[in-house]
């Protein structure tokens, strides 16, 4: 009886961290278009992300979609951890969600603090997309995961060398971290029906 109350809560904490991971794109997406809408200066090609950040129109739905989409990150990790054989990509995930909020909370006017949350947040997530891809093998879900996880990671790494060719970095950065959020949905629906 014991075991059977310890498995119910155990898929509770998975399901609730599943949703958290269905709903990074939506509250990241969301947040990061209103910030554009306001801001009708933002071009891809010659500013990065983060420049939205410390806009008077902005910045309000930038940072807060940051701290949001990284609480996010760091809830749906913890369920990750919970399902996966081996858990050190999971773990990484969660540090890199750390940064994510790290993005929010210290804007470009604080930039040696910007740099590091924002440089850790996006070598960490690659990082944690490699390990995953390769650890995750112990049954079809996980192996399916672990090669979409694959895709992302070479997708991310590919766009870091675009970083060099535009005068803005807003471009590399997306396609560093949506693809990534895509994962994090996708898993997340499926940790919701396991």
């Amino acid at each position: 009886m014991m075991t059977n109350a310890c498995e119910r809560k155990r898929s509770g904490i998975t399901r609730a961290a599943g949703i958290c991971g269905v709903f990074i794109p939506i509250v990241i997406f969301t947040c990061l278009g209103l910030a554009m809408a306001l801001s009708p200066w933002f071009t891809w090609t010659h500013h990065a992300l983060s420049d939205l950040g410390i806009s008077d129109n902005s910045a309000l739905f930038f940072n807060y979609g940051m701290i949001i989409g990284g609480i996010l990150i760091f809830i749906f990790s913890l369920g990750l951890i919970k399902i996966v054989s081996k858990r050190t990509g999971a773990y990484i995930l969660t540090v890199s969600s750390l940064a994510l909020i790290g993005i929010g909370l210290f804007p470009e006017t604080l930039f040696p603090l910007h740099f590091i949350t924002s440089a850790s947040f996006f070598i960490l997530l690659i990082i944690a997309l490699l390990i995953l891809g390769l650890t995750l093998k112990q049954d079809r879900f996980e192996r399916s995961m672990g090669l979409l996880a694959l895709f992302f990671a070479a997708i991310a790494i590919c766009s870091l060398f675009s970083l060099f060719r535009l005068p803005g970095i807003a471009i590399p950065e997306a396609f560093s971290c949506f693809p990534a959020f895509f994962w994090c949905m996708v898993v997340g629906i499926k940790m919701t029906s396991r």
